[in-house]
Parts: structure tokens; C-alpha cells; sequence
């Protein structure tokens, strides 16, 4: 008791003090840390987010010390800072974090920041529609085709016998409606454009599942018939001129077809199921690749005789309704469903997955490709940008689209329709440069003639109007895949 009074009076008057030793730390972990940037694509000019996280076997960080090394002298002490890089370039950001201790550490890491955007500059010159009436959205995957004399020829109607193509002639400041062509039912697919400038679509009608529309008059040709109808298979057409579509299931119709550009059946494989996607054909016109959208995987098919080109089947497996199949210019073919966006290759008589990425709600669009080589497509959660060589997701910028096939110009901007009635136009960096505003309801997938006119289809109240975008100094792309179809004419068919 006595020594315990003893120890309270030498607190009380200061005498006590406690040391610390050297080894008092000596249990105390090294910190450690790493940090990433968001956007990963900085922009000159346009503030990041910097943000770090202790590694797993870090001890207690108790200081964060950030040196951007940009020339400004810089720095910050926030574990997670915004900043904006003044200039474009590359620099060294280095993250010092420190312990309780005093030990510290230092992750260093590259920045690449990027130069503005040039300033885009585009004008919706003209909106125009026929008058047909729509119950419901005109399938997003709808995208204008346009012929060698400037023709616009495009889709109205989605559900009820009245959906229409319709022949638009582009008269500068203005349009007129050339012809409309009564197809008798519901259309959910774009026309395309054969050699001979005519054009083929797939209908829902079981007696008319594909029809060859004469294109300076607009009179039905011929059309075919496979006991069930079509839903977003655009007709791919091969440099012979014959054409290449899947169908939906209905009985053991579901499947693939070919016809010659008179009319006549090639082949037909059927009782496997659904085949809702439009399909593309390789360089040589060799191979059609299909999506059977019942199991969610990838069909090669000799286009000679229809025959099965790979062993089996390769995908994912996650099945979809999909939109439209699209290809780089090693032959890799990309596809989407629910959950995946997917990069196949073609081994022979073989084929494998290049790669997976998870991104939900992928089958809302279609994969097109950039400038620099990097993949866009819609999803649930927006657009988004994919490295070529893994699949690994660049950016996403948020959007609600159904469906639309984006489009990519020159500078490397990315046009893509919206659910509530826009079309976005979005920098290779994941920034909106532009909205124009087209309607009430989906807008579809746009295109981009070599002047850089954009022509996209959307949904006003209960039409659809066809609009015509100027951009000044641009074009589409000039890379393998910039638009849905390929090309103008949609045709599918690498080159």
C-alpha cells in the first residue's frame, strides 16, 4: 500500500516519465499502399480523383503525402485528392505514406494525361417521318442503310401489320420521303444493301421472313419464307450477293439461311435454336459467324453448303436475344450477351474464347471499334470502352440505352442512342462532348457517312423520325468496325 501511494505522488508531481525504446514499434508493420485514378483516362484541364488504399500486410498509416510531379509543385495530403493536371503528358505521381513509426513508403506510378478533345461541332439539320403509327420502341438495333446515290432507307413501325421502309432522298437543309414500302409486319432489324443496290429485310411474318425491296421504286422483289420470323437479324450479304440471316425459335424453325440474290434457298440449319443476332462474314466469304442466342455461343458455318466449320459451338454460354456481331481485322469476332461482352477467335476447325469481360446487360448493343483499336459498347450500365487485348473496361460512361449500336468518328467521339430520346456523343476519353435531343423514346443506332453526316432513327411520342446530324470535320472512323454492319450498307462482310 505504501508503494503504491509512493507511485501516485511521483505522478503527481512530474518525477515519473516513461521512455520509449526502439523496439516499442518493433510489431508494427511497414505501411504499404497503392492508388489508382478515375477517370483512368485524364484529360488536361478536367479534375481526377486520386484514390489509395492500404495493402493487405500494411500496418497503420497515420500520414498521406502526394507529389504530381507535373511541374507545378504540387502536392497534397488527403488520402483520396482531386486534382487537375494543368498540362498534357506523362508524369510521375508518387504516394508516400507513412506509420506510427515513422517508416514510410513510396508507390510511383505513371500518368498519361491526355490533350482536350477538339471542340465538337455538329447541328441537327433535319427531322422526318412518314406518319406511321408505333405501339411500342422501334428495336434500337435499327440503323439506317444508305445507298451509293445518298438514299436513306429506313424503318417504321415495330409491332402491327403497318411497318414500313421508307425511302428518304436528303435535299441539303431539308429531306423528302422518295417511296414507303408497307412490309405487312412487325420489323425489329435494319435493311441492307446488295451489290446491286437493292435492299433485303427480315420481317416477324411467317410467311414473309425475308423480302427484296427494289430501291428505286420500293416494290417487293421476291420474299422467302421459313415458317417463323426474324427479330434483330439484319441480312449479312457476301460479295456473290448472297445473303446470310438467323431466325427466332418458333416450333424447329429456330436457325440459320442463306438465299441467292434471286430468291432461292441455299441451305438452312433449323431445330437448334434461337438465332436472334446479326450475323458476319469473314474476309475471304468463306465462314458466317451466327449467335445461337438459345445457349449463348458462337456458330461457324461454311457458306458454301452451311456445314458446321468448328467441332462445336464455343462461348460463354449465357444466352441473349443479342443485337449484331461484328469483327477486328485479325478475324476476331465479338458478340454480346447478358452478362458478357466476348472476343472469339478462329483457330480452323476450331474456335475459343479470346477473352470474357463481365459487363451486365451487354446485349442491350453491339461492339464497334475506335481509331486507336479500343471496343465500345452499350450495357445497362452505359457505354462502354474495352481493351482489345484482354477485354479489360477503359472507362463507362453512364447512360440508359436499349439496344443502339454506337458509332465511331475520326476524332475518336462515340455516338450512341439513348432510352429517353437522345443521341450522346461521347470523347475517346469517356466525356460527353454533346446531347442532341431527338424524341421522347429510344433512339437507335446512328451512322456516319464519310462528310461526317450522322443519320439515326428514334422514337417521338408515336412515330419514328428519321434524323439527319451535320458534324463538321469528321467522318466515321478509320478502323475495321466503326458503325453497325460495317459499313452503310450494313452489310456484314469484312473486307
Amino acid at each position: 500500500m505504501k508503494n503504491i501511494k509512493l507511485l501516485f505522488l511521483l505522478f503527481s508531481v512530474g518525477i515519473v516519465t516513461w521512455a520509449c525504446s526502439e523496439d516499442e514499434f518493433a510489431d508494427v508493420n511497414p505501411p504499404r499502399a497503392d492508388f489508382n485514378i478515375t477517370p483512368e483516362l485524364p484529360v488536361e484541364g478536367v479534375e481526377v480523383l486520386l484514390y489509395a488504399d492500404p495493402s493487405s500486410e500494411s500496418g497503420q498509416i497515420v500520414s498521406w503525402h502526394w507529389e504530381f510531379n507535373d511541374g507545378t509543385g504540387a502536392t497534397a495530403t488527403k488520402r483520396n485528392p482531386y486534382y487537375t493536371f494543368p498540362a498534357a503528358g506523362e508524369f510521375e505521381v508518387a504516394l508516400t505514406v507513412t506509420n506510427a513509426a515513422g517508416e514510410i513508403h513510396t508507390v510511383t506510378k505513371t500518368v498519361t494525361v491526355a490533350a482536350p478533345p477538339k471542340e465538337f461541332i455538329g447541328e441537327l439539320v433535319w427531322s422526318i417521318t412518314n406518319g406511321t403509327t408505333v405501339s411500342n420502341i422501334n428495336e434500337g438495333s435499327n440503323a439506317p442503310a444508305i445507298g451509293d446515290d445518298g438514299t436513306i432507307y429506313y424503318i417504321e413501325g415495330n409491332a402491327a401489320a403497318q411497318s414500313t421502309m421508307v425511302a428518304v432522298t436528303d435535299n441539303g437543309d431539308n429531306a423528302s420521303v422518295k417511296w414507303a414500302t408497307v412490309l405487312g409486319n412487325q420489323v425489329s432489324n435494319a435493311p441492307s444493301i446488295g451489290h446491286d443496290g437493292n435492299l433485303y429485310i427480315n420481317t416477324w411474318a411467317a410467311n414473309r421472313t425475308i423480302a427484296k425491296i427494289e430501291a428505286s421504286s420500293g416494290d417487293i422483289l421476291w420474299s422467302g419464307s421459313v415458317g417463323t420470323g426474324v427479330s434483330n437479324n439484319t441480312p449479312a450479304v457476301d460479295d456473290n450477293g448472297n445473303v446470310y440471316h438467323g431466325s427466332r425459335q418458333q416450333g424447329a424453325n429456330g436457325g440459320a439461311y442463306s438465299w441467292t440474290p434471286d430468291g432461292e434457298k441455299r441451305w438452312e440449319i433449323t431445330g437448334v435454336g434461337a438465332f436472334y443476332a446479326a450475323p458476319v462474314i469473314n474476309k475471304d466469304g468463306t465462314t458466317a459467324y451466327f449467335l445461337n442466342t438459345s445457349e449463348g455461343r458462337i456458330w461457324a458455318v461454311n457458306t458454301e453448303d452451311g456445314s458446321q466449320k468448328w467441332e462445336s459451338p464455343v462461348g460463354p454460354g449465357s444466352g441473349t436475344h443479342g443485337s449484331s456481331l461484328s469483327m477486328d481485322a485479325d478475324g476476331t469476332v465479338y458478340y454480346t450477351t447478358n452478362a458478357h461482352i466476348v472476343a472469339i477467335e478462329d483457330n480452323g476447325s476450331t474456335g475459343a474464347i479470346k477473352w470474357a469481360a463481365e459487363v451486365t446487360g451487354a446485349a442491350q448493343s453491339g461492339v464497334v471499334v475506335g481509331e486507336n483499336g479500343d471496343l465500345y459498347s452499350g450495357s445497362s450500365g452505359g457505354l462502354v470502352s474495352l481493351n482489345p487485348d484482354n477485354g479489360e473496361v477503359n472507362w463507362t460512361y453512364n447512360l440508359q440505352t436499349i439496344e443502339s449500336v454506337p458509332a465511331v468518328d475520326t476524332d475518336g467521339n462515340v455516338y450512341i442512342g439513348t432510352a429517353d430520346g437522345k443521341l450522346a456523343v461521347i470523347t475517346a476519353q469517356g466525356l460527353l462532348a454533346r446531347e442532341f435531343q431527338l424524341g421522347t423514346g429510344a433512339v437507335n443506332s446512328p451512322v456516319i457517312t464519310e462528310d461526317g453526316t450522322v443519320y439515326v432513327e428514334g422514337r417521338d411520342e408515336s412515330h419514328i423520325k428519321l434524323h439527319k446530324i451535320a458534324v463538321e470535320e469528321s467522318g466515321p472512323a478509320n478502323s475495321y468496325w466503326p458503325m453497325k454492319g460495317k459499313n452503310l450498307k450494313n452489310t456484314a462482310k469484312a473486307d
